[in-house]
């Protein structure tokens, strides 16, 4: 994802507890396949999508040390993005959200194994029972029922380099109040600092596997209108990316690692290390 911090560190606020956990990325966010939806023609305040995981077969994540995660990102308005998603972190599936501005929140919650399912995710500002703006995240699985869901509102504590900044306030509740300028849907592969500082595509696992998430799909990624219901699909543009953040790594690199297949509401993606000398 854009996520587990650029530059430095990433604070994860455990709900639970006082403790902060650190994690690092040193040089840039990873690998990206995403597909972006634009200029929309009515106020649009989220997006959802199906997720279809790979299965463990197809899964090697390099257990703390690349990190595969789907997520759809949402940018307002007035500047205002958060990330919201899954991601396996070892072997543990966790709902995420990340983001705000500089100074950025981190809100998780731990979900149960959803590896080789398929699972709902809907990311959004919207109004809650309180009569708040808030964004939040749901992840239900095949049949709708819900297994996760987190939120972030104007009482949420943001951070800048591990340092507590504040709250997120109006960052919060600019996604639902002014509609937004653009909904993504993506897959990254993300290293922790010590991989990334020296070609993590040279990692490998017990197996002997560079990392891989071979046949990740999310289709029927569609806005979440302000007024309710998604938009039609002749109602705003998209585009595709395929790039990686780390300058270690061309264009020509990032060809060869990752595959993907896409269309305005589609992406289908591969991504492998073992694919580079």
């Amino acid at each position: 994802m854009k996520k587990w911090i650029s530059t430095v560190l990433v604070v994860l606020l455990l709900l639970s507890s006082a403790s902060i956990v650190w994690a690092a990325e040193e040089s840039g966010d990873g690998f990206r396949s995403q597909i972006k939806q634009f200029n929309f023609a009515e106020t649009v305040v989220g997006g959802q999508t199906t997720l279809k995981i790979p299965s463990s077969a197809y899964i090697n994540a390099i257990a703390g040390k690349i990190y595969p995660e789907f997520f759809i990102s949402i940018n307002s308005k007035q500047g205002a993005t958060f990330d919201g998603g899954v991601i396996l972190d070892g072997n543990q599936w966790k709902a995420v959200i990340f983001g705000g501005a500089s100074s950025s929140a981190w809100q998780e919650t731990n979900i149960s194994n959803i590896t080789g399912q398929t699972v709902h995710l809907k990311f959004a500002g919207e109004k809650d029972s309180r009569g708040e703006f808030i964004v939040k995240l749901t992840v239900s699985n095949a049949s709708g029922s819900v297994i996760g869901s987190i939120s972030v509102d104007k009482y949420t504590p943001k951070y800048y380099k591990g340092n507590r900044d504040g709250e997120l306030g109006w960052l919060a509740e600019n996604p639902y109040y002014s509609g937004l300028n653009s909904v993504s849907y993506e897959l990254n592969m993300v290293p922790t600092s010590s991989i990334s500082a020296g070609y993590y595509h040279k990692t490998t696992g017990s197996n002997g596997k560079r990392a891989f998430f071979d046949g990740a799909e999310m289709s029927i990624a569609v806005p979440v209108k302000k007024a309710g219901g998604t938009l039609a699909l002749n109602s705003f543009s998209w585009s595709h990316t395929k790039n990686c953040d780390d300058s270690q790594y061309s264009q020509a690199d990032v060809d060869k690692i990752v595959y993907d297949v896409s269309n305005q509401t589609y992406l289908y993606t591969t991504m492998n290390f073992n694919n580079l000398p």
